[in-house]
């Protein structure tokens, strides 16, 4: 990372991993694996690891701090890459566009083609979640993922919404799509198996027809699933969360200490994304010759647990958690599991256990321990609920509306849990780091410039400007809200003010603009032209925050920009 919190150079925007190299290996699944990987062997060797324990121990005795993310700019954001994109915080999305998530990319019309006979290319007939891969008329071939028999629309719900979200918040993820289909439609490929003991036959028709048997058809004998389309390029397996592919050479930050990975925790909460992990990664090399990073399978996020519903436990703890099974055992049988004692009966079969009431932001963890998740700074669940935060109550209501929900009671019921999770996120983020964020510099007015000309006045000041995004997400009223800053150069206070709005003059306590300041001592180009100004966010009735620390360099040869953002945990 740059000793500087800030730079005279251009903002990186982009970072140069989609250049072309040649193909790495493919991996193999295993599910099972992972499991006890994340679990157990990963659990206990975080101990043995010196650099981890010294800096655990260091943070307990208040003489180290966490390790922030690698892949920032100096924005205090990641870049553009192919992990990750700027999407809907960044440039607001419309409704519609935030329904069409993913779908705007490739074909026109969302969803296989049913104008045609589909042909089945392969099936998962046993196990929690069943469907099959068929090809289209239009030759795209997708995966169709069914619900299960006694939740109808639950996990398919689950996979269209969360799949639109991730893609707003600026994740790789594919096409899925809530689909109907005639049964009769079905072909089945002269290539098609199945799996029988550890061998492989054929694919009959009556596998599929077993299959479908528990499935209510609609009035048009047509069956519900989600059809998710294959991405273009080669499939190389999962992505791990932690290190790095030692087989591309565009993979040059730990996985652990990527923002977007780490950020990624935060928007996991609110979806209860209890399932992200390895097994739910892919890694795709692309025509242009690059890997490319996707989320997939998100049929176990909102309450739904594949073809099942989710359980208390699920955000809640992991499933073998070392955190509290001393607790357990210490007490010889009194400890009580917080979700022993909720009842898990969902209100709706199609939105399944998803609750807002005992939820709790700053504890919520997965199923299985996830190393970047594990690493999380504040600054990192800062850009992660900044995210979740700038998802409107329409925004959702477009989202959601997307999943095709046949009962508007349940659909509303959804949308409250969403919007009462999102708020509290922001509150329990934004109270423990200053929520101000998209600065940007305005020019003075013309008018203020010619009166200057003609000789009135000091000159023009640039002004500062901010969103508080406590108050423009709702959680925080404005005249409950003040902002103290300080301007600063070169060690010395140019001065010193509290501001009701979210705006405030680069101008000295005397009134003098900055770059006049900078101009009449003589300062030169480069470092010594920047100046830094700390805000702290003040609400009535309570403590100030910590400081956002913004600097601006006003070169002598053209206006001034924002160089640096710097958040004080």
């Amino acid at each position: 990372m740059a000793s500087r919190p800030y730079t005279l150079g251009p903002i990186k925007t982009v970072d140069p991993d989609t250049e072309p190299i040649p193909m790495p290996e493919e991996r193999e699944e295993n599910m099972y694996w992972d499991r006890v990987d994340l679990s157990v062997f990963h659990q206990l060797e975080k101990p043995l690891n010196l650099n981890w324990t010294g800096r655990r121990l260091g943070q307990a005795l208040g003489v180290a701090d966490a390790k922030q993310a690698d892949n920032v700019n100096a924005l205090d954001d990641p870049p553009r890459s192919s992990w990750w994109t700027p999407r809907h915080f960044y440039n607001e999305m419309s409704p519609s566009a935030l329904a069409l998530g993913p779908n705007t990319e490739g074909v026109g019309v969302a969803g296989p083609d049913t104008s045609g006979p589909w042909t089945v290319m392969d099936g998962k007939f046993e196990g929690a979640s069943r469907g099959f891969q068929i090809v289209d008329v239009r030759d795209d071939r997708y995966l169709i993922k069914l619900d299960g028999p006694q939740w109808p629309e639950l996990a398919s719900s689950a996979e269209v919404i969360s799949t639109k979200i991730l893609y707003a918040a600026g994740y790789h993820v594919p096409q899925n799509t809530v689909t109907y289909f005639d049964p009769d439609q079905l072909e089945i490929s002269e290539d098609a198996e199945v799996r029988v003991g550890s061998g492989r036959r054929p694919m009959r028709r009556s596998d599929l027809e077993a299959m479908l048997a528990p499935y209510t058809r609609r009035n048009d004998g047509r069956i519900r699933a989600m059809a998710s389309k294959f991405v273009d390029g080669r499939p190389l397996g999962p992505f791990e969360f932690v290190g790095r592919r030692s087989d591309d050479p565009n993979d040059r930050v730990r996985h652990e200490h990527r923002r977007e990975l780490r950020g990624l925790r935060v928007i996991g909460s609110w979806l209860n994304d209890a399932d992200r992990r390895a097994a739910n990664t892919l890694l795709v090399y692309t025509d242009e010759q690059y890997v490319k990073h996707y989320l997939i399978d998100m049929g176990s996020t909102l309450g739904a647990n594949a073809s099942g519903i989710h359980q208390p436990i699920h955000g809640q703890a992991y499933k073998i958690d070392q955190r509290l099974i001393p607790q357990a055992w210490l007490s010889l049988g009194a400890f009580r599991f917080p979700w022993w004692d909720i009842d898990p009966t969902p209100q709706y079969p199609s939105v399944g256990y998803f609750r807002a009431d005992v939820f709790r932001p700053g504890d919520w963890v997965p199923t299985y321990p996830n190393p970047a998740f594990e690493k999380m700074t504040l600054r990192d669940a800062f850009w992660g609920a900044k995210i979740v935060m700038s998802f409107s109550d329409e925004d959702l209501r477009a989202i959601v509306d997307a999943a095709q929900m046949s009962n508007p009671e349940a659909e509303v019921h959804l949308l409250d849990i969403l919007t009462a999770r999102r708020d509290k996120i922001g509150r329990y983020w934004f109270d423990r780091i200053n929520p101000l964020d998209r600065f940007r510099l305005k020019a003075p007015p013309d008018e203020e410039i010619a009166s200057t000309a003609s000789g009135g006045g000091l000159g023009p000041a640039w002004s500062l400007r901010f969103d508080d995004l406590a108050v423009t997400g709702g959680l925080e009223s404005a005249d409950s809200s003040s902002y103290q800053y300080a301007i600063r150069h070169n060690g010395r206070s140019l001065a010193r003010r509290t501001v009701e709005e979210s705006t405030l003059s680069l101008a000295t306590r005397d009134g003098r603009p900055l770059v006049r300041v900078l101009n009449d001592q003589g300062a030169g180009s480069g470092h010594d032209r920047v100046v830094r100004v700390d805000l702290w966010t003040h609400r009535r009735g309570e403590e100030r925050s910590q400081p956002v620390r913004v600097y601006v360099h006003f070169p002598d040869d053209r206006a001034p920009r924002i160089a640096g953002i710097e958040r004080v945990e």
